[in-house]
């Protein structure tokens, strides 16, 4: 390959038809990645160009690119889109979806990370991976400067040379990943969607130390590890977040997390694309949980309760200065709503005036708004219950069989459902036929 030809050429207009090649984002072991905009749109995306010398390579990665439908055909949040791909002058490219030149590996330069910072990246990423799983799609290359970040959403890249999977297990047909992060079966150049927690475990560890869980060997670039011992983790290391390294970190791969929709469940989080990411209170507030604030205000107590001065407590603060208001001092404690649905405050009947008739009236207005708030409880119940039974039924089963079976409830669900309302549609219907 004329590498010298083609580097005095990709500036060139329409080297890449429709696209103007800009300033390079980055580059790797197989090729260098370049910002570009569409000119039709002047929208930016990323093209990586596949750096290959050697011709056995290049024909199995030409081999992979006739995949790319399955990469063009997932949309999630948390992966980098894969547009379009080609070759020219030799060169093998992708076009991606532009998701900015911030990635997890340039922020970590900057020292660890603080426990819900990374869990917040770590938890996108993870639903990311998982996304390619479902699709029966490994990485094999997750790392640091291949998770994208941009504002509080981390996006999974470089995903465009995965393998599909073929009976669970796949051969390795050449050399993919990088040393530190590649789980130990990949040195045997045979590994599956397992070896992906390996490296999950490792970008964890790595978020929350600014280091790496094993050292290299002297030559310093690739683990290699004759026992299964965990790692050495240094002291402020989230005591809750050591057993879900461990286990990500295991040689065996049937020792680790089988998928990643475990790995989540381990963490407390959800596998639900865009749900929000939830953090454990801190510890000094989990021997005494703070009391939480209802949704639509404070209950009479609480107000009761929030306004309370203790005398002693009053009698030791600092005099108000002039024109400066000093609040009561108050236990109560705010925290975030609960996740899941938010439920309305039941409203307390109010004060009323104007005898029998006005408290009449009034009782009836509470009425109807509780009637409103059971209502409203009711109608986003109902997504969520959905959206949890299609995750139990039709995305955590991994295996055909298991996802027939779960497809199948579901379906039968889905029809028992129709028949009920059906049911209760033309018994409504029936009734008021009688009713004279």
């Amino acid at each position: 390959m004329d590498w010298e030809s083609f580097y005095n050429s990709f500036r060139k207009p329409d080297f890449i038809p429709g696209y103007e090649i800009q300033n390079r984002l980055g580059g790797g072991a197989f090729g260098d990645v370049y910002k570009a905009r569409k000119q039709s749109i002047g929208k930016s995306y990323a093209i990586k160009f596949l750096k290959l010398e050697d011709d056995g390579q290049r024909e199995a990665v030409e081999r992979e690119l006739s995949h790319v439908g399955h990469f063009a055909a997932i949309d999630h949040p948390n992966l980098v889109t894969i547009e379009d791909m080609g070759v020219v002058m030799g060169v093998p490219y992708l076009i991606m979806g532009y998701a900015g030149e911030e990635t997890l590996s340039k922020r970590l330069t900057r020292g660890a990370l603080e426990e819900e910072q990374a869990l917040m990246t770590f938890t996108q990423a993870c639903r990311g991976v998982l996304a390619l799983h479902d699709r029966r799609l490994v990485h094999f290359d997750l790392k640091p400067s291949n998770i994208f970040l941009k504002g509080e959403v981390a996006r999974v890249g470089d995903y465009g040379l995965s393998k599909l999977l073929t009976d669970g297990r796949m051969t390795l047909s050449f050399g993919r990943g990088t040393p530190q992060y590649m789980a130990p079966e990949m040195m045997r150049g045979r590994a599956d969607h397992r070896a992906d927690l390996y490296s999950l475990g490792v970008i964890l560890f790595e978020c929350l130390t600014g280091g790496q869980p094993y050292a290299p060997d002297e030559g310093g670039t690739l683990v290699l590890r004759d026992h299964d011992a965990p790692p050495d983790y240094p002291t402020g290391f989230p005591e809750r977040l050591r057993p879900v390294v461990t286990s990500c970190l295991r040689l065996d791969p049937a020792d680790r997390y089988q998928d990643v929709s475990s790995l989540l469940e381990a963490l407390g989080q959800t596998a639900r694309q865009g749900e929000s990411v939830r953090f454990e209170p801190a510890p000094e507030t989990q021997a005494s949980p703070p009391r939480r604030r209802p949704a639509g205000g404070l209950t009479v107590a609480a107000l009761a309760q929030a306004r309370a001065v203790d005398p002693a407590r009053e009698a030791s603060r600092p005099a108000a200065e002039p024109g400066i208001r000093i609040d009561p001092p108050t236990d109560f404690e705010f925290a975030a709503p609960a996740p899941g649905v938010a439920t309305p405050a039941i409203p307390v009947p109010p004060h009323v005036e104007g005898g029998t008739l006005g408290t009449i009236f009034s009782s009836i207005v509470v009425a109807m708004e509780v009637l409103v708030a059971m209502v409203t409880v009711l109608l986003k119940t109902i997504p969520s219950a959905y959206a949890g039974l299609g995750d139990a039924l039709l995305r955590r089963p991994h295996g055909v069989g298991r996802r027939a079976i779960g497809f199948a409830t579901f379906l039968l669900l889905m029809i028992a459902a129709g028949f009920l309302a059906m049911g209760v549609g033309l018994s409504i219907l029936s009734a008021s036929k009688v009713a004279p």
